[in-house]
Protein backbone atom coordinates (compact mmCIF):
# COMPACT_ATOMS: atom_id res chain seq x y z
CA UNK A 1 0.00 0.00 0.00
CA UNK A 2 1.34 3.58 -0.43
CA UNK A 3 4.14 4.87 2.05
CA UNK A 4 5.65 8.25 2.39
CA UNK A 5 6.58 9.97 -0.59
CA UNK A 6 9.75 9.17 -1.67
CA UNK A 7 12.75 11.96 -1.20
CA UNK A 8 15.49 12.67 -2.81
CA UNK A 9 17.64 12.29 0.55
CA UNK A 10 16.45 9.36 1.39
CA UNK A 11 18.95 6.34 0.93
CA UNK A 12 16.21 3.96 -0.02
CA UNK A 13 15.23 6.04 -2.91
CA UNK A 14 18.55 6.47 -4.02
CA UNK A 15 19.35 3.06 -3.77
CA UNK A 16 17.03 1.81 -5.94
CA UNK A 17 17.56 5.00 -8.20
CA UNK A 18 21.34 3.37 -8.46
CA UNK A 19 19.89 0.04 -9.02
CA UNK A 20 17.80 1.10 -12.35
CA UNK A 21 19.93 3.42 -13.58
CA UNK A 22 23.26 1.74 -14.06
CA UNK A 23 26.38 2.14 -16.23
CA UNK A 24 24.40 1.96 -19.47
CA UNK A 25 27.43 1.26 -22.25
CA UNK A 26 28.24 4.80 -24.15
CA UNK A 27 26.83 3.26 -27.64
CA UNK A 28 23.59 3.24 -25.72
CA UNK A 29 23.55 6.65 -24.25
CA UNK A 30 24.64 7.83 -27.61
CA UNK A 31 22.29 6.31 -29.54
CA UNK A 32 19.47 7.68 -27.44
CA UNK A 33 21.34 11.28 -27.57
CA UNK A 34 21.10 11.44 -31.34
CA UNK A 35 17.49 10.17 -31.68
CA UNK A 36 16.47 13.24 -30.21
CA UNK A 37 18.72 15.56 -31.92
CA UNK A 38 17.52 13.65 -35.21
CA UNK A 39 13.95 13.98 -33.82
CA UNK A 40 14.09 18.11 -34.59
CA UNK A 41 15.93 17.84 -37.69
CA UNK A 42 14.65 14.88 -39.71
CA UNK A 43 11.24 13.95 -38.33
CA UNK A 44 10.12 10.65 -37.79
CA UNK A 45 12.32 7.10 -37.77
CA UNK A 46 10.11 4.01 -37.14
CA UNK A 47 12.65 2.19 -35.84
CA UNK A 48 12.11 1.21 -32.28
CA UNK A 49 15.27 2.26 -30.18
CA UNK A 50 16.52 4.04 -27.23
CA UNK A 51 15.46 7.10 -27.28
CA UNK A 52 15.04 8.52 -23.79
CA UNK A 53 16.09 8.39 -19.78
CA UNK A 54 13.98 8.71 -16.69
CA UNK A 55 16.13 6.98 -14.52
CA UNK A 56 16.00 3.84 -16.83
CA UNK A 57 16.52 3.85 -20.93
CA UNK A 58 13.28 4.09 -22.45
CA UNK A 59 12.94 2.60 -25.65
CA UNK A 60 10.48 4.14 -28.40
CA UNK A 61 9.54 5.40 -31.58
CA UNK A 62 8.82 9.61 -31.85
CA UNK A 63 5.51 8.77 -33.16
CA UNK A 64 4.59 7.10 -30.16
CA UNK A 65 5.27 10.34 -27.64
CA UNK A 66 1.61 12.17 -26.70
CA UNK A 67 3.25 13.93 -24.07
CA UNK A 68 4.34 11.66 -21.69
CA UNK A 69 7.80 12.14 -22.29
CA UNK A 70 7.65 15.40 -21.40
CA UNK A 71 5.02 17.21 -18.89
CA UNK A 72 4.38 13.39 -18.40
CA UNK A 73 7.84 13.76 -16.57
CA UNK A 74 5.85 16.48 -14.02
CA UNK A 75 4.09 13.20 -12.35
CA UNK A 76 6.65 13.07 -9.26
CA UNK A 77 5.97 16.30 -8.34
CA UNK A 78 1.84 15.71 -8.39
CA UNK A 79 2.25 12.93 -6.31
CA UNK A 80 4.53 14.37 -3.93
CA UNK A 81 1.92 17.41 -3.50
CA UNK A 82 -0.90 15.04 -3.10
CA UNK A 83 1.08 12.65 -0.27
CA UNK A 84 1.18 9.82 -2.55
CA UNK A 85 4.54 8.20 -2.25
CA UNK A 86 6.07 4.31 -2.43
CA UNK A 87 3.24 1.98 -3.68
CA UNK A 88 2.83 -1.79 -4.32
CA UNK A 89 1.54 -2.04 -7.69
CA UNK A 90 0.99 0.85 -9.85
CA UNK A 91 -0.29 0.97 -13.57
CA UNK A 92 -0.33 3.38 -16.31
CA UNK A 93 -3.42 3.91 -18.48
CA UNK A 94 -2.70 4.55 -22.61
CA UNK A 95 0.70 3.86 -21.29
CA UNK A 96 2.18 4.31 -24.50
CA UNK A 97 6.21 2.75 -24.31
CA UNK A 98 5.60 3.64 -20.67
CA UNK A 99 7.74 7.39 -19.65
CA UNK A 100 5.51 7.99 -16.96
CA UNK A 101 5.55 4.64 -15.63
CA UNK A 102 9.02 3.72 -16.15
CA UNK A 103 9.94 6.83 -15.05
CA UNK A 104 8.02 6.58 -11.54
CA UNK A 105 9.49 2.75 -10.70
CA UNK A 106 12.68 4.11 -11.38
CA UNK A 107 11.83 6.95 -8.93
CA UNK A 108 11.01 4.78 -6.37
CA UNK A 109 7.03 5.49 -6.54
CA UNK A 110 6.09 2.22 -6.78
CA UNK A 111 7.52 -1.61 -6.53
CA UNK A 112 5.97 -3.04 -9.39
CA UNK A 113 4.45 -1.85 -12.46
CA UNK A 114 1.73 -2.25 -14.53
CA UNK A 115 1.43 -1.06 -18.40
CA UNK A 116 -1.45 -1.29 -20.87
CA UNK A 117 -1.96 0.32 -24.66
CA UNK A 118 -3.69 -0.38 -27.73
CA UNK A 119 -0.98 0.52 -29.94
CA UNK A 120 0.83 -2.75 -30.82
CA UNK A 121 3.84 -0.88 -31.50
CA UNK A 122 4.03 1.01 -28.26
CA UNK A 123 3.18 -2.33 -26.47
CA UNK A 124 6.45 -3.57 -28.53
CA UNK A 125 8.30 -0.40 -27.01
CA UNK A 126 7.75 -1.03 -23.69
CA UNK A 127 8.64 -4.74 -23.70
CA UNK A 128 11.99 -3.87 -25.31
CA UNK A 129 12.68 -1.42 -22.34
CA UNK A 130 11.56 -3.98 -19.75
CA UNK A 131 14.30 -6.79 -21.43
CA UNK A 132 16.90 -4.57 -22.29
CA UNK A 133 16.99 -3.07 -18.27
CA UNK A 134 16.75 -6.26 -16.92
CA UNK A 135 13.43 -5.21 -15.17
CA UNK A 136 11.04 -7.96 -16.59
CA UNK A 137 10.14 -9.05 -13.30
CA UNK A 138 9.44 -5.72 -12.03
CA UNK A 139 6.66 -4.92 -15.28
CA UNK A 140 3.76 -6.42 -16.05
CA UNK A 141 2.52 -4.80 -19.92
CA UNK A 142 -0.77 -5.71 -21.81
CA UNK A 143 -2.06 -4.89 -25.29
CA UNK A 144 -5.59 -4.13 -24.22
CA UNK A 145 -7.96 -1.12 -25.39
CA UNK A 146 -8.40 0.40 -22.31
CA UNK A 147 -9.22 -1.96 -19.34
CA UNK A 148 -10.92 -4.38 -21.97
CA UNK A 149 -8.33 -7.03 -22.00
CA UNK A 150 -7.07 -6.69 -18.32
CA UNK A 151 -7.40 -9.67 -16.62
CA UNK A 152 -10.04 -9.59 -13.58
CA UNK A 153 -7.30 -10.36 -10.71
CA UNK A 154 -5.32 -7.72 -11.56
CA UNK A 155 -4.95 -5.36 -8.67
CA UNK A 156 -3.33 -1.61 -8.40
CA UNK A 157 -2.85 1.02 -5.88
CA UNK A 158 -2.52 3.83 -8.18
CA UNK A 159 -3.38 4.92 -11.25
CA UNK A 160 -1.61 7.08 -13.35
CA UNK A 161 -1.60 7.90 -17.10
CA UNK A 162 -1.75 10.76 -19.59
CA UNK A 163 -5.08 9.73 -21.92
CA UNK A 164 -6.31 11.39 -25.14
CA UNK A 165 -7.24 15.05 -24.14
CA UNK A 166 -9.95 16.25 -26.71
CA UNK A 167 -13.43 14.45 -27.74
CA UNK A 168 -12.67 15.40 -31.43
CA UNK A 169 -9.10 16.36 -33.08
CA UNK A 170 -8.83 17.43 -36.35
CA UNK A 171 -5.45 16.91 -37.06
CA UNK A 172 -3.54 13.56 -36.96
CA UNK A 173 -2.62 11.26 -34.48
CA UNK A 174 -6.06 10.86 -33.42
CA UNK A 175 -5.35 7.67 -31.43
CA UNK A 176 -3.18 9.95 -29.18
CA UNK A 177 -5.38 13.14 -29.04
CA UNK A 178 -9.21 12.00 -29.60
CA UNK A 179 -11.61 9.96 -27.41
CA UNK A 180 -14.96 10.78 -29.35
CA UNK A 181 -17.75 10.91 -27.12
CA UNK A 182 -14.99 10.30 -24.07
CA UNK A 183 -16.27 7.03 -24.52
CA UNK A 184 -12.64 5.70 -23.59
CA UNK A 185 -12.72 7.67 -20.43
CA UNK A 186 -16.35 6.67 -19.52
CA UNK A 187 -15.43 2.97 -19.98
CA UNK A 188 -12.43 3.49 -17.50
CA UNK A 189 -14.19 4.80 -14.53
CA UNK A 190 -16.85 2.77 -15.15
CA UNK A 191 -14.35 -0.78 -14.49
CA UNK A 192 -11.28 0.45 -12.73
CA UNK A 193 -12.96 -0.02 -9.49
CA UNK A 194 -12.39 -3.98 -10.13
CA UNK A 195 -9.02 -3.49 -10.66
CA UNK A 196 -8.38 -1.12 -7.49
CA UNK A 197 -7.18 -2.13 -3.62
CA UNK A 198 -9.34 -0.33 -1.40
CA UNK A 199 -8.09 3.43 -0.60
CA UNK A 200 -6.43 3.49 -4.45
CA UNK A 201 -5.81 6.59 -5.93
CA UNK A 202 -6.46 7.71 -9.86
CA UNK A 203 -4.66 10.15 -11.19
CA UNK A 204 -5.28 11.32 -14.92
CA UNK A 205 -3.37 14.07 -16.67
CA UNK A 206 -5.93 16.06 -18.88
CA UNK A 207 -5.89 19.05 -20.49
CA UNK A 208 -8.02 22.56 -20.37
CA UNK A 209 -8.60 23.21 -24.01
CA UNK A 210 -9.94 19.63 -24.16
CA UNK A 211 -11.84 19.34 -20.93
CA UNK A 212 -13.13 20.52 -17.40
CA UNK A 213 -13.11 18.14 -14.18
CA UNK A 214 -17.27 18.81 -14.32
CA UNK A 215 -17.18 16.05 -17.70
CA UNK A 216 -15.32 13.27 -15.92
CA UNK A 217 -16.57 13.79 -12.43
CA UNK A 218 -20.72 12.15 -13.16
CA UNK A 219 -18.53 9.49 -14.38
CA UNK A 220 -16.23 8.27 -11.59
CA UNK A 221 -19.19 8.85 -8.67
CA UNK A 222 -21.00 6.15 -11.41
CA UNK A 223 -17.93 4.03 -11.29
CA UNK A 224 -17.77 4.33 -7.42
CA UNK A 225 -14.67 6.64 -6.60
CA UNK A 226 -14.66 9.96 -5.13
CA UNK A 227 -13.04 12.89 -6.90
CA UNK A 228 -10.70 14.70 -4.26
CA UNK A 229 -9.94 17.71 -6.29
CA UNK A 230 -7.40 18.83 -8.97
CA UNK A 231 -3.83 20.20 -9.48
CA UNK A 232 -2.32 22.28 -12.31
CA UNK A 233 0.51 21.04 -14.44
CA UNK A 234 2.36 22.66 -17.19
CA UNK A 235 1.25 25.38 -19.21
CA UNK A 236 1.80 24.57 -22.74
CA UNK A 237 1.16 27.71 -24.06
CA UNK A 238 -0.94 27.10 -27.45
CA UNK A 239 -1.33 23.42 -26.52
CA UNK A 240 -2.99 24.36 -23.43
CA UNK A 241 -2.64 23.91 -19.73
CA UNK A 242 -2.20 20.23 -18.20
CA UNK A 243 -4.62 19.36 -15.10
CA UNK A 244 -4.82 16.25 -12.78
CA UNK A 245 -7.58 15.06 -11.77
CA UNK A 246 -7.46 13.21 -8.68
CA UNK A 247 -9.83 10.29 -7.43
CA UNK A 248 -10.12 7.81 -4.66
CA UNK A 249 -11.57 4.32 -4.71
CA UNK A 250 -12.64 3.36 -1.06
Amino acid sequence: MLKDSPNANDWRVRAQISLLDRAYPASTLAKALVRKVKRKMVGVDHRIEPAAIFGIVVFDRPELEGGGGSFGQDYPRVLREIGLGQCDRAFEFCAGPGYIGYSLLAHGFCKQLVLADVNPAAVEAARMTAKFNEIEHLATIYLSDGLSAIPADERWDLVVGNPPHFETWRGDSKLRHEDVGWDLHRKFYSGVKSHLKPGASAVLQENQLGSSPDIFEPMIRGGGGTVIGTLPGPDLGLGGRIYYLHSRWD
